[in-house]
């Protein structure tokens, strides 16, 4: 398989991988300065592993819940930046399988 195939692969799994670990449940504290609740912090249900990327949103989501459709929707809060590491850990797991597997399966020659 080429090597772009191969990339693309692992990108596309480590795209799915990282949305579905969105049901893996968490708590974050995070500060809303406009609000006048949690001005120094709060404690909300987030989800995604190994980084929280999404955060319920305060008064727009059912409290204590979230989904990746209600972040996608604007009801609970996406953080790119999680997100995005979230990814990278992904992208770096799945190409050290497909790396390892690769590597074990090809005939040695002596």
């Amino acid at each position: 398989m080429a090597r772009e195939w191969i990339a693309l692969v692992v990108l596309i799994v480590a795209v799915g991988t990282s949305l579905v670990s969105s049901v893996v449940p968490g708590h974050v504290h995070v500060a809303y300065p406009g609000s006048m609740d949690c001005q120094q912090g709060c404690d909300f249900v987030a989800g995604g592993w190994p980084f929280l990327y999404l955060v319920d949103h305060p008064g727009i989501s059912p409290v204590g819940s979230v989904s990746l459709t209600d972040g996608l929707l604007g009801a609970d809060i996406i953080r790119p930046d999680a997100f995005g590491e979230t990814l990278l850990f992904w992208i770096c797991a799945w190409t050290a399988v497909i790396w390892t597997t690769r590597r074990t399966r090809r005939p040695r020659t002596d």
